[in-house]
């Protein structure tokens, strides 16, 4: 009777332990592409805080307080209109896609008005190297999600 009651809940352990390890797994796999993605600030500084992307830009470019001035209602703007554009539901993924990169380039010809020559250059620099770290994250992510 005992050896029987064994044999019958040997199957269960083994799915419950398959489901533990299963979900341990999935989550050591997402959550540093998480922690990445905050420090990277999402999608290429799209979801940084308009604060901690004008902090970040007047640490790395200098930013004088005239332009940190100019600045700060461009990037607030930008972030303003990216929030709605994603929680907007009747757009279909390409047309929010296209409608984020025409808000994206809209944004940065009104940054470059404020930048300096060198400025510009350096910032130019910042953003190609995010967009290669965000493909390279994109390149390791596991394609296979059984």
């Amino acid at each position: 009777m005992c050896r029987k009651f064994s044999i019958a809940l040997l199957p269960l352990a083994v799915v419950a332990g398959l489901m533990v390890v299963g979900q341990t797994s999935h989550a050591l796999q997402t959550a540093p592409a998480a922690q990445e993605h905050g420090a990277m600030g999402g999608h290429a500084m799209g979801a940084m805080s308009p604060e901690s992307r004008l902090k970040m830009l007047t640490e790395k470019l200098n930013l004088t307080e005239d332009q940190q001035a100019k600045l700060k209602p461009i990037l607030e703007d930008e972030s303003t209109q990216m929030k709605a554009l994603h929680e907007d539901t009747s757009l279909a993924p390409e047309d929010k896609r296209a409608k984020m990169k025409e808000l994206r380039e809209s944004s940065t010809e009104k940054i470059n008005a404020v930048l300096t020559p060198d400025q510009q250059a350096k910032w130019k620099q910042m953003k190609q190297e995010m967009m290669e770290k965000h493909k390279e994250m994109k390149g390791q992510a596991p394609t296979d999600h059984q």
